[in-house]
């Protein structure tokens, strides 16, 4: 299993320095030339652990937030085994950027006051998220 954990930071790290709308494809076509090194093991090994971070990820999307880190991780590995979810990942990726990009300039634009409230809100939802999600789970 320690073998495993540099495997997945020198992944990491590749994906990182890719250009952005292009870093999942050309993760995928690396995939492909290395799959002989990587083996059949290997590239179970890497769609399993994807599955086991998307599932993780759907169990905690009843939860605000931490859900995000599990399906970017899992859509990534998943992305090096199959082609069409690299495509997906990376046009998800552009639109994110634009939108995050977007939300930024009129965020900055928005007074302090108006910060403060909607991040309050925001706290309000989370909360009654939390607490909605435990009454579900709890019965």
């Amino acid at each position: 299993m320690a073998a495993i954990a540099p495997q997945f930071r020198a992944y990491w790290r590749e994906l990182r320095r890719g250009e952005p709308g292009k870093r999942f494809e050309a993760r995928y076509e690396r995939s492909r030339r290395e799959e002989k090194k990587k083996g059949k093991a290997g590239r179970i090994l890497f769609i399993l652990a994807a599955v086991v971070l998307l599932a993780i990820g759907a169990f905690l999307a009843v939860f605000p937030g931490p859900a995000l880190p599990f399906f970017i991780l899992g859509g990534g590995l998943l992305a090096a085994e199959s082609r069409p979810v690299a495509r997906f990942m990376d046009g998800c990726e552009v639109r994110l950027r634009k939108l995050f990009a977007w939300a930024k300039r009129h965020w900055r634009r928005l007074p302090t006051a108006v910060r403060v409230i909607l991040i309050g809100c925001g706290a309000c939802c989370s909360a009654a998220m939390a607490y909605l999600s435990y009454r579900l789970i709890r019965g």
